[in-house]
């Protein structure tokens, strides 16, 4: 069946605004998601590059290859995912700090500091209290949290679909993908969002959705999901990226009272995530997206928050 296809509102960072030149804020809450241009001079081409290579054997003859291929042997950081395409590495600070190449570490600060500037700008327009955001946020609005990374491989050769339908679990997730397939339900339909140039799509996650539920202006977390997809000859096989900034295991969620100026936490960070494997992927990686409290880093380009 042919899905009508989803424009989410598009937007630009400026000055650590959020522009929005179709659409606006109240649009993008609602549906879960908006589309983000890609700041000048962010080169996504080292993320391109360990996504079409992470999962091929380590042994090259290019130099160019080395700390990009290998990964399927880390089983601390590389998942595959038995019921669907996707198999894929998760990364949080510390281990792609010491385990990917320079060009890719830099990219992932810069995809890490938008996906901070757009929660502040958030949080600001649906009135919670500055006050509540280190709290709230697990010190996210500050370059705290738990700063992951993601890359996803879809395997052509397996008839299965690509990903399960889910939310994203913690509060921005900063996703770079140049091939279709990915769909996502918006209004109670499932429609296909297909690629926009020279744009991320930033998706909201089901932490945010918690937190800001008992506010007068919500965020939702956008439910999504990859179709089985097929090897293109043009384009090779489906992969995409994403940076995603997450309250640690050893926090609570919280719950925003209705004038923004109370939180109370509702449970705690580690259950939260452990159903949402549980519900998910149905397989036997329980301890999947769950780090306890890191060494605090503030961002990693010194953008001044708001």
């Amino acid at each position: 069946m042919t899905l009508s296809i989803f424009v989410p509102s598009r937007a630009r960072i400026d000055e650590n605004r959020i522009v929005f030149s179709s659409g606006n804020m109240v649009t993008a809450l609602r549906d879960g998601c908006l589309a983000l241009q890609i700041p000048d001079g962010l080169d996504l081409a080292p993320g391109k590059k360990l996504a079409r290579e992470f999962y091929l054997d380590p042994i090259t003859y290019s130099n160019l290859s080395i700390g990009y291929r290998g990964f399927r042997y880390r089983s601390d950081i590389y998942f595959d995912r038995e019921h669907f395409q996707t198999e894929h590495i998760l990364a949080d600070e510390l281990q792609r700090k010491s385990t990917f190449p320079t060009d890719v570490n830099s990219m992932c600060g810069k995809m890490h500091d938008l996906a901070r500037i757009v929660l502040q700008e958030i949080l600001f327009d649906i009135g919670v209290s500055p006050l509540l955001w280190n709290k709230v946020t697990d010190s996210a609005t500050k370059g705290g949290g738990i700063k992951w990374f993601a890359v996803n491989h879809y395997r052509p050769n397996r008839q299965k679909p690509g990903a399960p339908a889910h939310k994203d679990t913690g509060f921005i997730t900063v996703l770079f993908c140049e091939q279709p397939g990915l769909e996502a339900l918006i209004n109670d339909q499932w429609m296909s969002i297909e690629p926009i140039g020279g744009y991320f799509l930033i998706n909201f996650g089901g932490t945010l959705e918690l937190i800001t539920k008992n506010l007068p202006t919500k965020v939702n977390a956008v439910l999504h999901r990859v179709k089985q997809c097929e090897f293109n000859p043009e384009l090779g096989d489906r992969y995409s990226f994403a940076a995603f900034i997450n309250p640690s295991a050893s926090c609570d969620i919280f719950q925003v009272s209705e004038d923004g100026q109370e939180a109370i936490p509702i449970t705690s960070v580690e259950e939260f995530l452990r159903n949402f494997n549980k519900q998910t992927w149905q397989d036997n990686y329980s301890d999947f997206g769950i780090t306890k409290k890191q060494v605090n880093t503030l961002s990693e380009n010194n953008n001044n928050q708001r």
